[in-house]
């Protein structure tokens, strides 16, 4: 039949493509290559993905994973050349075959908590459950005033950030909604720091400042100083957490987005949300979220709005998302960043119980039913942008992983079902350059005039090869050239974690944003 006649078309062409390939790329060959000795250098018979590309001609030519066999030309630290890969050997120097090592933009994790990263091992989630982890966090959070606990935890994983081959990173300012005046200080200090020195380093840092949703009519002095010192500081956006809205009275959650966009327009900042990161099917705060945007846009408001998380939007009936998603649409700029690794370990979790989420019992063995992944597939079908970001990493939140932003995705992909829908390669944007627009730094592609911020892939020439291991051989590419870094040692911060284990009270009642009822 004529389709298998394609299929057998196109398994030939994939054949021929690795047909000479006698070893994989060796990565001293790479980092060689692109020492910057060279002028000009042709990196050719590199795999790109195709979401990862421009030109349309290129992205006619992916393969079933959505995989473009290209020569790529880099001079002086910019990409100068596209092309589909041409055979026919290239006389003279300047050239590295790639033999189909896979070639990705570098990364961009737009959802981090760098202010409370690396604390897990002082204070241990005893269920998992975000109630439990609001209460580790008012129970370490005063930890965060020791002179160098912050910085040093937010520079150990910036530089994980920086081996990994990240080039932005936002993260949300936890501790910036504190009663005390110091610690608000405390973590602008140490954010604006970080911010300065690793622009240098090649990490554009950017922050939120959240505060509880309801804060924002209920307590507006409180709401105005707020969005005054978020607006003092360089890179930093407005945020709120917003809670389980079932709660509340109807017309509340209105008032309390209609005077966060009130104050995010007043002071021109871009608004970044914790929206509907629960498991109870009667919370759909981003329904409420969409009427008090159409309001805001109506009065000339045109940041960006960047939604976390929606996860509870999973949970709603056909109609209600089909709406939702409808009217996302129409209220661009609109991003929905999800969290796959935080949000598998929350949701559906034993220990849930309100107001935080639906009741799901403590001591009882329960095998969770549900991902935590909001409609991915549906929002992108809609042309609503989407992405995927580490959120939170070895704390009391997800007590694992390592902003590597490659296994964040993989994660994504597996939860989502994304392999084919239609490829592994048209959702490769959701680390790169749908991140990057989330953030408003734009690029995250392959394409002329992009500077040349790679990361290569000696160990991988297909989808299936990435997907299957950690690639710690990878080759991340900075304005042209390689650069060497290496992971930092869990040791150093042992002083920070050890014999330091906190007692925690599961008993409080602790709202969204760490915050306490008086």
């Amino acid at each position: 039949t004529r389709f298998h006649q394609a299929g057998r078309q196109q398994q030939c062409e994939k054949q021929s493509n690795f047909a000479d390939v006698a070893t994989m790329l060796p990565r001293k060959a790479a980092v060689d290559a692109l020492k910057g000795g060279e002028e000009t250098l042709v990196l050719r018979r590199v795999t790109v993905p195709l979401a990862c590309l421009t030109d349309e001609s290129l992205r006619a030519a992916a393969d079933a994973e959505g995989a473009v066999s290209c020569d790529v030309t880099l001079a002086g630290g910019t990409i100068t050349g596209v092309a589909i890969h041409d055979p026919a050997p290239l006389p003279g120097t300047g050239r590295l075959d790639a033999r189909g090592s896979m070639l990705w933009p570098a990364f961009v994790d737009a959802h981090t908590h760098l202010c409370k990263t690396h604390a897990v091992p002082r204070c241990r989630n005893p269920s998992g459950s975000i109630n439990d982890a609001l209460a580790c966090e008012v129970t370490d959070q005063p930890r965060w005033i020791e002179p160098g606990d912050v910085e040093r935890r937010m520079d150990f994983a910036l530089r994980s950030c920086l081996h990994h081959g990240t080039r932005a990173v936002r993260t949300h300012l936890d501790g910036t909604n504190a009663p005390d005046a110091a610690m608000r200080q405390r973590i602008y200090d140490v954010f604006d720091a970080k911010r300065a020195e690793y622009e240098s380093r090649g990490i554009v840092l950017q922050g939120v400042a959240n505060l509880y949703l309801p804060l924002y009519a209920d307590a507006p002095e409180m709401a105005a100083r707020h969005a005054a010192d978020a607006a003092s500081h360089a890179g930093v956006v407005l945020g709120a957490y917003c809670g389980d809205v079932s709660h509340g009275e109807p017309d509340a959650t209105d008032a309390h987005l209609d005077a966060l966009f009130a104050l995010a327009s007043k002071h021109g900042l871009d608004v970044d949300l914790h929206i509907d990161e629960n498991n109870n099917p009667d919370c759909c705060g981003v329904r409420v979220l969409c009427g008090a945007l159409e309001r805001a846009r109506e009065r000339g408001y045109d940041g960006s709005v960047v939604l976390g998380h929606v996860t509870s939007l999973a949970l709603q009936t056909a109609e209600v998302q089909a709406e939702v998603v409808a009217r996302l649409a129409k209220l661009a700029p609109v991003h929905v960043v999800c969290n796959p690794f935080t949000n598998l370990g929350l949701q559906d979790r034993r220990g849930t119980a309100p107001p935080i989420g639906k009741l799901v019992a403590r001591d009882e063995p329960r095998t969770p039913l549900w991902r935590g992944l909001t409609l991915l597939q549906e929002l992108r079908a809609a042309n609503v942008p989407v992405a995927a970001a580490s959120d939170n990493v070895r704390d009391w939140w997800h007590p694992y992983g390592d902003y590597d932003p490659l296994q964040v995705w993989r994660e994504a992909v597996a939860m989502g079902h994304l392999d084919t829908a239609p490829s592994e390669g048209s959702w490769a944007d959701l680390v790169t350059a749908a991140a990057a627009n989330a953030m408003g730094v734009g690029g995250g592609v392959i394409a002329v005039g992009e500077p040349a911020d790679l990361v290569l892939f000696p160990g991988a020439r297909r989808f299936s090869e990435l997907l299957a291991r950690p690639h710690p051989d990878r080759v991340v590419v900075r304005r042209g050239k390689a650069t060497e870094t290496s992971l930092p040692d869990f040791s150093e911060l042992d002083d920070l974690v050890d014999d330091r284990a906190a007692v925690v009270d599961t008993s409080q009642d602790i709202l969204r944003g760490a915050t306490k009822k008086e």
